[in-house]
């Protein structure tokens, strides 16, 4: 019996990824068109490989596509994940607020675990939405400006050279990948609430640790308080962190 249910389980996920993966190429799809719509109309999107100026920031991502990034990481990167979570719970305390604990992550946490020595991405293809969708309209140096350190005179120069049609204001990131990738996790959240009865959404990276060192996904089919004695048994229960979410009934 107890095999059946593993294999059971095991069949679940391996539906949700396949679905996540079918996700992945219809972003990938609708991103590759409205940058040849940008491009044509005389706009240009500075991202390349490398620039790594936005691979600080605190990345949200469902726990699907976690677990889709934990089954690729090297050990090199399994060691990074492990720093980087550490460096996390240290910060943490510090975090009164998210406006905090935003800033701190960029100061204090540091660059994606994920990164090559060269600054890439190291698990591309298996990034999450959020990744995917970050396009910057402006050089990649901007990236990594605290806004909060500019003079207002700097601001309102950045402000103003902004194209409000393409960006999601006040940053100079575009708006519409950004809008179809929260669809796209809206849609991998419900599907695994519908398949479990509970989903989880956080950060990204603590998220892929709890994965890799405490086997989340084997637990959450035993129900939201089976998934809450981890979270609490890892340190991980913060609000800021992870996010819990349970069948309505």
């Amino acid at each position: 019996m107890e095999n059946e249910v593993f294999q059971d389980r095991r069949s679940a996920w391996a539906g949700l990824k396949a679905d996540l993966g079918r996700q992945h190429g219809q972003f990938d799809q609708s991103c590759r068109e409205w940058l040849g719509r940008y491009s044509d109309a005389g706009g240009r999107i500075w991202c390349a490989r490398g620039c790594r100026g936005c691979c600080n920031l605190a990345v949200n991502a469902t726990f699907s596509e976690a677990l889709l990034a934990a089954e690729v990481l090297t050990a090199a990167q399994d060691a990074s994940l492990g720093e980087h979570v550490e460096r996390l719970r240290q910060m943490l305390p510090e975090a009164g607020d998210l406006k905090s604990y935003l800033r701190l992550h960029r100061r204090k946490v540091g660059f994606c675990p994920f990164l090559t020595e060269d600054g890439a991405c190291g698990i591309y293809a298996s990034r999450p939405f959020s990744c995917r969708s970050l396009l910057s309209t402006r050089n990649s140096d901007w990236c990594a400006v605290d806004f909060g350190d500019l003079h207002p005179l700097e601001k309102q120069a950045f402000l103003s050279g902004l194209d409000r049609e393409v960006v999601a204001y006040p940053t100079h990131y575009v708006a519409a990948t950004q809008g179809l990738g929260a669809q796209m996790e809206a849609e991998a959240t419900r599907r695994m609430l519908e398949t479990f009865g509970v989903a989880l959404t956080g950060n990204f990276a603590v998220l892929v640790y709890l994965e890799k060192k405490h086997g989340l996904s084997r637990v959450v089919a035993d129900g939201a308080g089976r998934v809450e004695e981890l979270l609490a048994e890892a340190g991980m229960e913060h609000p800021f962190l992870v996010s819990l979410k349970v069948f309505p009934g």
